[in-house]
């Protein structure tokens, strides 16, 4: 099957050809199965973006109306009797006749469930009532570094996964890593300092930069190219699964602490357990000179039936020219308009994507829905809103092997565009006319999410593989990691600031903008990739770089 290059992509000249192979019948659920248990380093990254949504409400002592305000719109009478009754909520909500877990589902309170569930164990006493020596409270500047201190994480775990995978691999950098981030979720659990909680967080960071790039590659590495787009989105799914099962923990009543406890184990224990049980990488086995070893483990990842002799002679010279490429190499490679053409394209795809919010939508659903002031209890809100992500990348699953990157990537655009200026206009009517319209912003929080989940989020971190050529792939992969999690740290941190000084309106729409920008990028400067190996995508760059140089001629 020929592919020939045109300015958008490719041409197929077999239109109906199916791939056919000579070397036997390979088999897909030895790659499956590889992929599925390291996504679950995904599924711990995506428990880490949504574990403050849930937490930072938790931790922040709710506000009490000050008596004395309103004193023109109230008479002092009618204005006391309303500051006692908030009291009075306060405290009936905190004592043993209210079912915690019927507080998410019809009240919009912050109240926390640790501090419902210490309540259920003592005995009605003044003193009893007081909050213990190791409650954690939040100012609003604490919040915001609890929220996106992670990403700051993320950028040192992505530095350093480099070196590390170079060194001992990806199967083998996820393990090591493993221990330090159920380390980090048990020391949130027992934390009884601020200190110690964002320390943790920083600490998963940096763990989930290490994982969640070694996982990543790992999954490309090991696909046939015939499922690599699907294998690879695999990530993306998991993602979602892990928002998902933190909102539906914070909705059961468990509590951060407990939640940070259950999340660390159940995560952790079977991606060590899995992972340590199949090969590392071919690919990473051939640049360290194993080359037995990397036929055994495309054996076993392809199959007994399946010839292997070609796919290894073909690693075989993608790794020797790969390991000729020095980091300073790598460096001077960039004047090259076929290096850095893909470089800036994948490094714009994802800034565009994080400054359209979707780490400010995971960290802050709960908050979001409050601050709406939707008819459903915000946590209730958060677990449709995971469960739209699921589906969301489950979908991606498919499309991006039907639809292609390309058009997937501009319908995400557009599409995310869209409802972010409807979430942002229910909150101009709120503030202008006191709302209108309660089930808008569920409504735009889940089709934002689950288009979201479906292309603009899986696709890009596909994309960063496949765009960049071989020459620079492990320094351009790095690098526009690192641009990703800049971006999202941007997104992340600035919310709160943002959101107080221009409304969150105007904050979304801003959001809205950045995806447009996005869908942008993609119709002017990215190609179609889907069916074409990682060699067919280089010399459309350079058959693109011949072209530009023959029309300046």
């Amino acid at each position: 099957m020929f592919f020939t290059p045109c300015k958008r992509g490719w041409r197929s000249t077999e239109p109906n050809a199916e791939q056919k192979s000579a070397s036997g019948t390979m088999k897909v659920w030895p790659q499956v199965l590889v992929a599925l248990t390291a996504s679950l380093a995904h599924l711990s990254l995506g428990t880490v973006l949504a574990y403050p949504a849930i937490a930072v409400p938790q931790l922040t002592k709710p506000s009490l109306p000050d008596p004395r305000q309103n004193l023109h719109k109230y008479g002092a009478v009618e204005s006391s009797s309303l500051y006692n009754t908030t009291l009075q909520r306060a405290y009936n909500q905190s004592q043993v006749d209210v079912d915690p877990l019927s507080v998410y589902f019809f009240d919009n309170s912050t109240a926390s469930p640790d501090r419902l569930n210490y309540s259920l164990t003592q005995p009605e006493t003044p003193s009893a009532r007081a909050p213990r020596s190791t409650e954690v409270w939040l100012s609003q500047s604490q919040v915001t570094w609890f929220a996106s201190v992670h990403t700051t994480g993320a950028i040192v775990g992505s530095v350093l996964c480099g070196p590390l995978v170079n060194l001992i691999g990806q199967r083998r950098a996820i393990l090591v890593t493993s221990p330090f981030i159920l380390a980090s979720w048990l020391t949130i659990w027992a934390a009884p300092l601020f200190s110690l909680l964002v320390s943790a967080r920083l600490m998963l960071g940096i763990c989930i930069g290490v994982t969640g790039t070694a996982a990543q590659i790992y999954n490309v590495e090991i696909a046939h190219e015939s499922v690599r787009g699907s294998l690879t989105c695999l990530t993306d799914f998991f993602v979602g699964l892990g928002l998902l099962s933190t909102y539906a923990l914070g909705m059961s009543g468990l509590g951060w602490r407990w939640t940070a406890f259950v999340l660390g184990l159940v995560v952790n224990v079977p991606l060590t357990i899995g992972i340590a049980m199949f090969p590392d990488s071919p690919r990473w086995l051939v640049t360290k000179g194993r080359q037995e070893d990397a036929r055994r483990a495309l054996v076993f990842l392809r199959g007994r039936s399946y010839d292997v002799s070609s796919e290894l002679e073909n690693i075989l010279r993608a790794g020797n020219g790969g390991a000729k490429n020095t980091l300073g190499q790598q460096v001077r490679s960039l004047m090259n308009p076929v290096v850095y053409i893909p470089f800036l394209t994948s490094c714009g795809l994802f800034i565009f994507t994080q400054l359209s919010g979707p780490y400010v939508v995971y960290s802050y659903t709960v908050y979001i829905f409050q601050a709406a002031e939707v008819g459903v209890s915000p946590y209730l809100s958060s677990v449709l809103v995971g469960v739209a992500r699921v589906v969301g990348s489950a979908a991606g699953l498919v499309i991006v092997e039907r639809a292609g990157r390309r058009p997937a990537m501009i319908v995400g655009g557009i599409g995310t565009s869209l409802s972010l200026c409807c979430l942002g206009f229910y909150f101009f009517l709120q503030r202008s006319h006191g709302g209108l319209g309660q089930w808008l912003p569920l409504a735009s929080m889940i089709s934002y999410t689950l288009i979201v989940g479906a292309t603009i989020s899986p696709i890009p971190f596909l994309l960063s593989s496949e765009l960049l050529p071989l020459s620079f792939r492990s320094l351009g992969s790095a690098v526009s990691k690192i641009v990703f999690y800049l971006a999202s740290m941007m997104a992340t941190s600035t919310f709160p600031t943002l959101k107080d000084s221009l409304g969150p309106d105007t904050v979304f729409w801003i959001y809205a903008a950045s995806a447009l920008l996005l869908a942008l990028l993609v119709w002017r400067k990215l190609p179609e990739t889907k069916g074409r190996s990682l060699e067919e995508i280089e010399e459309y760059y350079k058959g693109l770089y011949k072209e530009a140089a023959s029309h300046q001629i």
